[in-house]
Order: C-alpha cells, then sequence, then structure tokens
C-alpha cells in the first residue's frame, strides 16, 4: 500500500513560494535563512483540492502534509483549512532540501508518492532518494523538465492517472 506526501504550498494553498524558497537556498548564512519565517502564507485552498483529498483518503494507507513553513504556522493554517493530518514542517531548513525526507526515514521510498507543484518539490525528494516517485501538479511553475514520474494540469487529471498507472 502506497504512502503519500502532500506539499501543503502550491498543491493545497493558492501560493507560490518557489522563488522565495530558491533565493533563500541560495544564501547560506544562518542570519539570511532567517527570511523562512517570512515565507509568503495565502489560506485560500485550491479549487481541486478538496474532491482530489476526498478520493485520495478512500483509497490512501498514510497522508502526509510536507510544510515549508515552522511549526506553528503550519498548525495554525491546518486548523484554518480544516485538515487533521500528519504533518512535517520546516525545521530550519526547506526546498531543496532532503532533510524535509529524513523525517519520513520510517517509509520505504519505493512505497512513497510525493505530489508537489514545484521544481523544489521534486529536487527535494530526489536529494533523499531517487526511488521515491514524484507528482507534479502544474500550478506557477513548469517541473515537467525535471522528469517528474507523472505530470499533470491540475489535481482531478493526477487523480485520473493515478488511477489509470494503479498509484491508487
Amino acid at each position: 500500500m502506497m504512502k503519500y506526501a502532500v506539499w501543503l504550498d502550491g498543491v493545497i494553498l493558492d501560493v507560490d513560494t518557489t522563488e522565495f524558497l530558491y533565493n533563500v537556498y541560495k544564501k547560506s548564512t544562518e542570519k539570511d535563512k532567517e527570511l523562512l519565517i517570512k515565507i509568503p502564507v495565502n489560506l485560500k485552498v485550491h479549487e481541486d483540492w478538496e474532491y482530489f483529498f476526498n478520493e485520495l483518503k478512500k483509497r490512501a494507507e498514510d497522508i502526509i502534509i510536507m510544510s515549508p513553513y515552522d511549526e506553528k504556522t503550519t498548525y495554525e493554517i491546518l486548523n484554518k483549512i480544516n485538515l487533521r493530518l500528519n504533518y512535517i514542517y520546516n525545521s530550519g531548513k526547506t526546498k531543496p532540501s532532503r532533510e524535509p525526507f529524513t523525517k519520513l526515514s520510517s517509509i520505504n521510498p519505493l512505497e512513497l508518492v510525493v505530489i508537489g507543484s514545484s521544481p523544489l518539490d521534486l529536487l527535494s525528494a530526489r536529494f533523499y532518494d531517487s526511488r521515491i516517485k514524484v507528482l507534479c501538479v502544474k500550478r506557477y511553475s513548469d517541473c515537467s523538465k525535471y522528469s517528474p514520474y507523472l505530470y499533470a494540469e491540475n489535481l482531478i487529471e493526477l487523480l485520473d492517472a493515478m488511477k489509470r498507472i494503479k498509484l491508487l
């Protein structure tokens, strides 16, 4: 049975953090990384998320939210959007990084599907283990050139593709 990790920013929330996080990544000093507490937040949920989530939770053994935000912000966001799932928050180093995935170490990489919307989501998973299946939904940036396992224009198309190839 597959386990699913879904990035909060971009997939669920209508917010593009790619450029901001990449700029923080390029700055290597700890002082500059304090910028992480200023990651853009938007509580607007993408319209296709609710249907996708309802279908996913019918078939998924485990769904984990991956967040670029700190613990407090992640908790508050998930409460405000009424999402009660296990989550992994940013503990100092975020995308692209293997760090969030080290917290999933109990999961066999061959049984993990990561759903993201940014090249940074894909790179983070690849930094950890290239055997992880990374699915990408097109939101703000095109991650198709980074060879995701599946790529779709929206979550409904992604859901259909997942069913077709038996990832659900």
